[in-house]
């Protein structure tokens, strides 16, 4: 398995979209970027980490962080697949080889707090990661199948109220897919 290391580059809430954030990481080059959603709790969380909180060496990921590479473990954060708008993640110990399914939002916030790599599948990076512009903020690229089924829904709802009936065609037949794929 090939594995592309990524590294942390911001996390945002998006407008009119309440309590859902993206969390944007790049490749070390910083040529493409891969965007996974997240909650509000987790935008807030990666947010004290950046304003360098002291009260954060307290928190879980930085305690059970700071036990783990006391007593030696070798960590790594690894995303290897999509299914339904969610990336499934793995807290890997190189050593053991002991391995924990994890969300990706905590898995990369727990690499956050203790330095940790976080690595992504290479050719799962290649199909869900677009093209990354330092200079750009306010606009971003996102797969559609990287959605979760609430935001497509509100996508759905928006281009409905925009008469933008040919996006809202292709989000409706993207809802259909996953709910038969679940039947």
């Amino acid at each position: 398995m090939e594995k592309t290391r990524l590294k942390y580059n911001n996390v945002s809430e998006i407008v009119g979209a309440a309590g859902i954030g993206l969390i944007v990481l790049t490749d070390e080059e910083k040529t493409r970027q891969i965007s996974i959603t997240c909650d509000e709790d987790m935008v807030r969380a990666f947010s004290l980490r950046m304003a360098h909180v002291p009260e954060t060496n307290r928190l879980l990921a930085e305690a059970t962080g700071r036990l783990f590479i006391e007593t030696g473990h070798q960590l790594e954060v690894y995303i290897y697949s999509l299914n339904d708008g969610q990336y499934r993640t793995l807290l890997m110990d190189n050593d053991s080889k002991a391995v924990s399914n994890i969300r990706a939002s905590d898995g990369i916030l727990f690499a956050m707090a203790n330095n940790l790599p976080v690595t992504i599948d290479t050719a799962l990076f290649q199909s869900q990661s677009t093209p990354f512009s330092a200079g750009t903020t306010n606009r971003m690229s996102l797969p559609i199948n990287a959605l979760s089924d609430e935001m497509l829904q509100m996508a759905l709802d928006k281009s409905i109220k925009d008469e933008d009936y040919k996006m809202a065609e292709y989000l409706n037949e993207e809802l259909k897919r996953r709910k038969k794929k679940q039947e």
